[in-house]
């Protein structure tokens, strides 16, 4: 195994590291900044009139299309106002829609490459249903489509992987929901700036230069290095466990996997009965936020994570910074960011590179192609407005 003395090497990271995703992650709150600027701040580029003259007369919903790292983006939405959304928000990660979702919905589309295949496909089946759409991307074959058919596009800057993107994708995707007149816009602004604000401290306390004694996100690699990892989350803190799994998987190259209570105790704590040895291939993070566990929640927490930490090679905590709730579940994924970077260092691997999916989407060209159906689709769309 690595010695964990690794992250406190600069020479070793950055031979590990070609591609700087660690100063991506670094450097990840100037995004959130970028798009408030872009799409909020700026009177003469704010967006406000033009999603709401995309919003159906009686909206009965918000669909957000995606996959990936670009899906969690949803996620986040849906888990930060489903206490105020006056409409059901859903996360639709298929190739078509669910067959509710019709005119009377708007369509959020986010691929952050533009060339999603699932996305795409959604796209072009919420064409035919006469659904108003939003497309978030830096380009590729959804801004084309979006373009042709009139609909609204939020473009952020290219370049990255489509996981180093999200908070491009979350922010400009947030402001376009605020912009749709169903909850308290300024105070959804004011989540997002505070939330800016405490990443922006975060990537000071946890970047490369802090040693390994004073930064957690060091701590905590360390801690599960040579172990596949469970995440657990409850409430809102889905989405954040969903994309620290993640995280752990394309960054770290690890075996990663998340649950929620209070769900999971009622199978997966059972799993923990497996005899020691084989328990001990395994570390778990808990996501902690014991102002808002309910008194049952606590419970339940408190007792798995004891029956865990007698089993497992290690059982750690991750709890939240910040006043809102954004703010808390942002700052939960930003560890996850520097997490899984310095796992990747102890793995011996570079984050960027993920070549089992590109060797998937390679041989779905071969063997399915739907590159080819989707461009005839969009070769079909009307004419656009353009924005």
């Amino acid at each position: 195994m690595t010695d964990a003395s690794v992250l406190d090497d600069p020479g070793v990271m950055a031979s590990l590291d070609p591609q700087g995703m660690l100063g991506i992650v670094e450097g990840a709150p100037d995004f959130m900044k970028w798009c408030l600027d872009e799409f909020e701040l700026d009177k003469g580029k704010n967006i406000e009139r033009s999603v709401q003259k995309r919003l159906p007369k009686r909206m009965a919903g918000i669909a957000i299309s995606g996959m990936g790292g670009s899906a969690i983006s949803g996620d986040v939405v849906l888990d930060w106002i489903a206490d105020a959304s006056r409409v059901p928000v859903i996360v639709n990660r298929e190739y078509r829609l669910p067959a509710c979702v019709d005119g009377s919905w708007l369509g959020f589309f986010l691929s952050y490459s533009g060339n999603t295949e699932e996305t795409l496909s959604a796209y072009l089946d919420a064409k035919r249903r006469g659904i108003n759409c939003i497309c978030v991307t830096s380009g590729g074959m959804l801004e084309e489509a979006a373009s042709k058919a009139g609909d609204l596009r939020l473009k952020v800057p290219g370049g990255l992987q489509p996981r180093a993107a999200m908070l491009y994708l979350f922010t400009a995707l947030a402001i376009a929901v605020a912009d749709c007149k169903l909850l308290d816009k300024k105070a959804m602004v004011a989540d997002l700036l505070e939330s800016h604000e405490v990443l922006g401290a975060m990537s000071k306390a946890l970047g490369r230069s802090v040693p390994l004694k004073d930064n957690p996100a060091k701590q905590h690699a360390a801690a599960v290095h040579g172990t596949a990892v469970l995440v657990y989350g409850f409430d809102f803190y889905r989405s954040a466990a969903r994309r620290f799994k993640g995280q752990l998987n394309e960054n770290g190259k690890n075996p990663a996997y998340y649950d929620t209570f209070p769900e999971l105790n009622h199978n997966e704590t059972v799993g923990w009965e497996v005899e020691p040895g084989l328990a001990r291939h395994f570390s778990c993070i808990f996501i902690r936020d014991p102002a808002q566990e309910s008194p049952a929640l606590n419970v339940r927490i408190g007792f798995t994570r004891r029956l865990v930490s007698e089993k497992a090679k290690t059982a750690i905590d991750i709890v939240p910074s910040g006043r809102s709730r954004l703010a808390r579940m942002l700052s939960v994924m930003y560890a996850a960011d520097f997490v899984s970077v310095y796992l990747a260092f102890l793995n011996g691997t570079d984050p960027t590179p993920v070549r089992y999916i590109q060797g998937l989407k390679d041989e779905l060209g071969k063997k399915a192609n739907m590159q080819a159906e989707i461009a005839a689709g969009i070769a079909k769309l009307g004419r656009g407005r353009g924005e």
